[in-house]
């Protein structure tokens, strides 16, 4: 998983690979003023989005109100999350560590990039020249951060800053909660051991660092990748779209080297990710997705 989600437009951050909470942080203001939410789990995010659409037709923009619920995750992914072996060995015979196979597989019912766009906006800002969506989205940005503050009083600059502003904080709060257990430690030692007797680079041995380090030499692959290919001449949504024929060799890396990990790391993450992802949920809920403010 990364370790920050990468800021971007919100008609582009559907597409980012989102991919996968004992916080200190202050708890987020109630809403005021707004409608009882208790016969809809929803009910807030519809309010958000109303308000957003009216603020950028203030502003002379049309904005369509992204009301899909946010994404439950099913029994399997609970699973892989959780550090189960199985679940995770499954995923990554298929999948790798999750970077390419959406470009290589782009009609996957599941997870390809050729599905539905889950933001009406993106398919609106198809339309837009350069200089309207600049404009379009600077509009966008203030209308969201207005009324994102006044829902959650949680002070954020854009949607894609609740990302940058939340997975920071998962991120500092795991260092200091779990880089210094003495037993994560003893466990990452034996994982990075492992993988250097595979001949896989180790930067660091510290638990939230050897989390990502398969994950992280794919990443800056794909990312190297997709500047190529958008040098080539991509233009729009398919400039964020690896070609499969170019994606499918890099996959085939990718999984042979995510099995290795998994079998080196497997005692460290049945350990590692039960308390990971209670801290992952604990903070996110601090920015409103246990209401369903967030699309993800």
């Amino acid at each position: 998983m990364p370790r920050v989600l990468t800021a971007m437009p919100a008609a582009v951050l559907a597409l980012a690979v989102l991919s996968g909470c004992g916080a200190e942080a202050p708890a987020a203001a109630p809403a005021t003023g707004k409608a009882s939410t208790a016969g809809d789990p929803h009910a807030k995010r519809r309010q958000v989005e109303a308000a957003r659409a009216d603020c950028m037709k203030q502003k002379g923009f049309k904005y369509i109100p992204n009301i899909s619920p946010p994404e439950k995750a099913d029994e399997e992914k609970l699973l892989q999350r959780s550090g189960d072996y199985a679940a995770m060995r499954e995923y990554r015979e298929k999948h790798g560590f999750g970077v390419f196979f959406t470009f290589a597989y782009p009609d996957d019912p599941e997870e390809g990039t050729n599905q539905p766009l889950p933001d009406p906006n993106m398919k609106l800002s198809e339309s837009f020249s350069k200089t309207q969506y600049k404009a379009w989205s600077a509009a966008d940005d203030i209308c969201y951060a207005t009324v994102f503050t006044k829902f959650t009083g949680k002070k954020i600059s854009s949607e894609a800053d609740v990302s940058t502003q939340a997975d920071t904080l998962y991120w500092k709060t795991k260092e200091r909660l779990l880089d210094g257990d003495p037993r994560l430690t003893e466990l990452a030692g034996d994982f990075g051991d492992c993988l250097k007797g595979k001949g896989y680079p180790v930067t660091s041995l510290r638990p939230t660092v050897l989390e990502t380090n398969g994950w992280d030499t794919f990443e800056k692959q794909r990312t190297a990748a997709l500047n190529k290919h958008k040098e080539s001449g991509a233009k729009s949504v398919d400039a964020w779209r690896l070609p499969p024929d170019a994606a499918r060799p890099y996959l085939a890396k990718e999984i042979k080297a995510a099995l290795d990990d998994l079998e080196c790391g497997k005692d460290f993450y049945a350990e590692y990710r039960p308390r990971s992802e209670r801290l992952r949920d604990e903070i996110w809920d601090q920015f409103g997705r246990k209401e369903g403010l967030l699309p993800w």
